[in-house]
């Protein structure tokens, strides 16, 4: 009975009213803007390319993102071994060499394996964790409550959480935040994202960034509300930290003519899902193969990398690395 109210008094105390956001202190203005939700590159025999992995992590850093996420749910985590999770989470944070924030992803299928992983990432040295719901599905609020709380009470690094199921309300991660300090970031993932945005801003009472998915696909609309940024993938992450750093240096005009070229990779993505990613990984030079290690089925057409063809060339003078 103890440990159900010690659950439950996690999320107990009520949310104040709605008030505006306040402007959020220098130091921590560096978990705001584009934090990439890295890929992870496969060899033919499906082992990871550690060598490409590697190269995505130094071209992120080139290209001036504001911070990198390895692995989550577009990095294929859920196909990686506990071994290979712990190994390559240290090659990412060693060749980041502190360019850039690292967040190692250490959600699991239970609480213990994710207070394991958020362990590790703090002894290798990262600059934050990054935490899905549980791998197992599980949605009770009680339980998602325990499980991020676990994670936060071996860590002291921040903490990135990323809605991952339908338990998740923008509702329960606020009362969530207010009562886990170590919270910097809210990936939001459900609903409408841009108002869900607002929500966060206009009704979170410390430090917490509203950040997003969908590819980046409403970065002008969200920026314009005050979003704290976004987590896509990494195939054009230069051009997204672009946008941002047009927009937020006041060259709003040039950072919307940049997006609505990058918006054609969005759309594409939409239709051919993270292959698309590590197409443009393996264009760029950075990957070998786009090899994913659930499926063999390529999902572009002649077609579709005609399209592409077309985005890169409106993009390439842009690149940044």
């Amino acid at each position: 009975m103890q440990a159900l109210l010690s659950r439950r008094s996690v999320l107990a105390a009520p949310l104040a009213a709605p008030a505006l956001a306040a402007a959020a202190p220098a130091s921590d203005k560096k978990w705001e803007g584009i934090f990439v939700i890295m890929q992870t590159p496969f060899l033919q025999t499906l082992e990871i390319d550690e060598e490409s992995l590697r190269r995505e992590t130094d071209f992120l850093a080139r290209g001036r993102v504001h911070g990198a996420v390895w692995p989550a749910g577009a990095g294929e985590s859920v196909s990686l071994s506990y071994q290979e999770r712990m190994k390559y989470s240290e090659a990412v944070v060693k060749e980041a060499k502190g360019r850039i924030p690292v967040l190692i992803g250490v959600h699991g299928a239970n609480k213990f394996e994710a207070m394991e992983y958020a362990r590790y990432a703090e002894k290798i040295g990262a600059d934050g964790l990054h935490a899905l719901g549980p791998t197992s599905g599980a949605a009770d609020q009680e339980i998602l409550a325990d499980y991020f709380a676990s994670i936060a009470s071996v860590s002291s690094l921040p903490l990135s959480i990323q809605v991952s199921n339908e338990g998740m309300t923008t509702d329960f991660l606020l009362k969530l935040a207010d009562r886990l300090p170590t919270v910097k970031i809210l990936k939001l993932e459900m609903g409408n994202i841009p108002h869900e945005v607002t929500k966060v801003l206009r009704e979170r009472k410390r430090t917490v960034f509203p950040s997003t998915g969908g590819g980046a696909m409403n970065l002008m609309n969200e920026m314009e509300r005050g979003s704290g940024g976004t987590m896509a993938g990494a195939g054009f992450a230069d051009i997204q930290a672009e946008v941002w750093d047009l927009f937020h240096a006041g060259r709003k005009a040039d950072a919307e003519s940049l997006f609505l070229k990058f918006l054609l990779s969005a759309v594409l993505e939409r239709r051919s899902t993270y292959v698309l990613q590590k197409e443009i990984l393996r264009r760029r030079g950075i990957f070998r193969t786009v090899v994913m290690r659930n499926t063999r089925r390529f999902t572009l057409d002649e077609t579709d990398l005609k399209e592409l063809d077309h985005i890169m060339e409106l993009l390439k003078p842009h690149f940044r690395a």
